[in-house]
């Protein structure tokens, strides 16, 4: 509470500095990063601090590259807006507003519900009789992974034709399933080298591994966005880290994100490249080729690169919408998969606002600037106050669930898609969810079964310790 309350205060002293010097930047900046490192100090990653995160980078980090650097391109260029200090900082002080009401409402859920939340943590804390990784669920597991990769071989063949085929809209998030399950691969068969650290469970780790990173890397040629095959495996390795430590703090979630940034800027320049066209001189030397390394990280929040949120933030609030969706945008959300055969009237891409105000560019005012688009200032702090509950909520549901593979996932797919959500249209970041979790939650119910029949079958007298050599050593983690 005492970091809510002191950027509450900075945003006080900051509001009246608009349109003033640097100070107020760097006001801002203060009280945005206050409400991050709120949450890193809980030591768990979540989905709102995945979120506060990147809202730190477009709407913190972003601002002092432009002011210092006098970054105005898209301002002048595109956008056709005032370069000056006025309409930064009051562009920069709404979007702070904006994370704070998140934040508040991220803050409010588990107090609403604090009963609840405690009473099922105590029910799910207790730990399971035995974890089972089985002989059958590995096999069964490495044949799926098998059998995606000559599908995504195929979808890769078509390359990013695949989205303006008939069925494009569908297929074209196919591989994200698909990747799902070539995680779920990974942890759980982890999760039995865990139990018996033996060379033949080494190697199936180590065949399930090297299967997720070449269907991974299939993936970027069916997509020009990174984040599509990126927040796999950044799923992938928050989950592995959960599993081998019991939990994931921000240091493995920021300083990867961090160091890659110059890495992530060159898979940006280089995303009309197909796999077999890609360079063969290292990363590197291509990332360094016409700047220093701290040159490259430094440039990587100027205009033509990936962080141009706030920008476009800038722009949609001096825009002039000829309508406001308002509520639609959210009802919007379970309707999206609706054919378009079937719903004549269907927003073109899924667009519900006015977005006339970005000339056609492909570029993104992050879920607040959508908001402020859906129906102006106040609507916007209101429905960041309710997608923080919303998330928080999430959040605290699956942090109480029983530790093991299928929470770890569960966190894993959460605190990435919701860094993906400081850009993302709603309906987006809801079925980039849905699709990572729909076959993880299949698969798992169909092991919970399995599982469960195979301790009946080892507890019973007339099967005695036949089955032994099926089921792990207990284990406090739990089997997921």
């Amino acid at each position: 509470m005492p970091f809510l309350f002191a950027s509450a205060f900075l945003l006080v002293i900051a509001y009246p500095m608009v349109g003033g010097t640097v100070a107020t930047v760097w006001v801002l900046v203060a009280s945005q990063l206050l409400l991050l490192v709120r949450e890193v100090s809980r030591g768990q990653v979540t989905g709102v601090g995945g979120f506060l995160f990147m809202s730190f980078l477009f709407f913190g980090v972003r601002p002092i590259y432009m002011v210092m650097q006098s970054d105005y391109s898209l301002f002048t260029r595109l956008f056709l807006i005032r370069a000056d200090m006025e309409s930064v900082t009051s562009a920069m002080w709404w979007a702070s507003a904006a994370t704070f009401c998140f934040a508040v409402g991220a803050d409010i859920a588990p107090r609403i519900f604090r009963r609840q939340l405690a009473r099922r943590h105590a029910r799910n804390a207790r730990p399971l009789a035995a974890a089972l990784v089985t002989n059958n669920m590995v096999g069964l597991l490495l044949g799926l992974q098998l059998i995606t990769l000559p599908i995504m071989l195929r979808l890769a063949g078509i390359g990013r034709g695949v989205y303006g085929s008939s069925a494009g809209a569908y297929f074209y998030d196919l591989p994200v399933p698909l990747q799902a399950i070539h995680i779920m691969g990974v942890l759980v068969i982890l999760q039995r080298y865990m139990q018996r650290r033996d060379a033949v469970n080494l190697a199936l780790l180590s065949v399930s591994g090297l299967m997720l990173l070449y269907f991974t890397w299939l993936m970027r040629d069916v997509t020009l966005f990174r984040g599509f095959y990126v927040a796999g495996l950044m799923v992938a390795g928050l989950t592995v880290i959960m599993e081998l430590r019991g939990r994931a703090g921000y240091a493995w979630l920021i300083l990867p994100v961090v160091i890659l940034q110059p890495f992530f800027q060159h898979l940006g320049q280089a995303r009309g490249v197909q796999n077999e066209e890609f360079q063969e001189e290292s990363v590197l030397e291509q990332v360094a080729e016409e700047q220093t390394l701290s040159e490259a990280y430094w440039n990587f929040y100027r205009s033509n690169g990936d962080m141009n949120i706030f920008d476009t933030f800038a722009a949609a609030k001096a825009a002039e919408p000829s309508f406001y969706p308002y509520v639609w945008s959210w009802a919007y959300v379970p309707l999206h998969l609706i054919p378009r055969t079937l719903w004549s009237g269907k927003p073109p891409r899924g667009v519900t606002q006015d977005l006339r105000f970005l000339r056609g560019a492909p570029y993104s005012p992050g879920v607040a600037g959508f908001f402020l688009l859906d129906g102006g200032l106040v609507w916007m702090l209101l429905s960041m106050l309710v997608l923080g509950f919303l998330i928080s909520l999430l959040d605290w549901f699956i942090l109480t669930m029983p530790r093991g593979y299928l929470r770890y996932l569960m966190v894993g797919i959460i605190t990435v898609n919701a860094m993906f959500l400081t850009r993302f249209f709603l309906w987006q970041y809801f079925y980039q969810m849905m699709y990572a979790m729909i076959p993880i939650l299949a698969l798992a119910w169909f092991f919970r079964r399995h599982q469960k029949r195979q301790l009946l079958r080892a507890r019973s007298p007339k099967l005695g310790m036949a089955n032994c050599n099926e089921i792990a050593a207990p284990a406090s983690r739990g089997g997921g």
